[in-house]
């Protein structure tokens, strides 16, 4: 994948970030932390390893984040350095998770129709009044257990002017949901997400293509499931590489 696409695509991810946590500078990276939403990774998790004393910014992350009572993760991207940082974080005792991902891109043209909707199908811009009903789908969607955090996480980006909401709903019902968040030059695409109960609607497709409508950047996304990269390439999505997300986290120590 081209290096400066890469480091744009970063770039508006750590943008994202901002807004839902603290960001610090430091000089082999970013340290991105949240202590009222210890349990939302991307809200505490190291950015942009790129160390010339790697074993010394490894210490450094662990202590920032057990400071704050955090605990400590980093992720490693295709541009951390020195190019064995994930080989030196399992010797330092951090558990690695990663997944492949497909990073997408769409640049703006002529409006596409909205696709037919089935009917009692309804789209809107969501606000802070439906901050709720956004955290229902979200959590549903990804069958997960507290979804707490989902809220808190949610209270910071709802209602901030480069974050766009937008929900559909089946006969007055919210449905499905999905997120546009601008930054310097492009814009990302995240939260789309589907009630289990409301799926086979064709209810992404027209919310995507109806923020598609509103987009005057181009566009990113990253994608991990087959069925959605479908959506996204009918919807005019290409693409531009593959990647591998790398998350490491160290437990806390093992009592004696």
């Amino acid at each position: 994948m081209d290096s400066s696409l890469r480091q744009q695509f970063l770039g508006l991810d750590l943008t994202l970030a901002r807004r839902f946590a603290t960001v610090e500078a430091r000089p082999w990276g970013y340290f991105v932390h949240e202590v009222g939403n210890p349990d939302h990774w991307d809200a505490n998790t190291a950015r942009w390893l790129r160390a010339e004393q790697p074993e010394a910014a490894l210490e450094e992350v662990v202590a920032l984040y057990r400071a704050r009572g955090l605990v400590p993760r980093v992720r490693l991207d295709d541009l951390s350095a020195p190019g064995d940082m994930g080989a030196r974080l399992v010797a330092r005792g951090f558990q690695q998770d990663s997944q492949q991902l497909r990073l997408m891109h769409w640049v703006p043209g002529p409006s596409r129709p909205l696709p037919v909707l089935f009917s009692g199908v309804t789209l809107e811009v969501a606000g802070p009044e439906l901050l709720g009903s956004l955290a229902e789908i979200l959590g549903g969607a990804n069958v997960w257990e507290g979804r707490a955090w989902l809220v808190r996480y949610l209270e910071r980006l709802v209602p901030s002017p480069t974050s766009h909401y937008y929900l559909a709903r089946v006969d007055g019902v919210p449905a499905a949901m999905a997120a546009l968040h601008e930054g310097e030059g492009a814009g990302l695409v995240q939260e789309v997400a589907t009630h289990p109960a409301y799926r086979r609607r064709g209810l992404a497709t027209a919310l995507i293509t109806w923020l598609q409508r509103r987009a005057t950047v181009p566009l990113f996304l990253q994608v991990g499931n087959p069925e959605a990269e479908r959506i996204y390439a009918r919807a005019g999505f290409q693409v531009w590489g593959e990647l591998e997300q790398v998350t490491c986290r160290l437990p806390e120590p093992s009592s004696p």
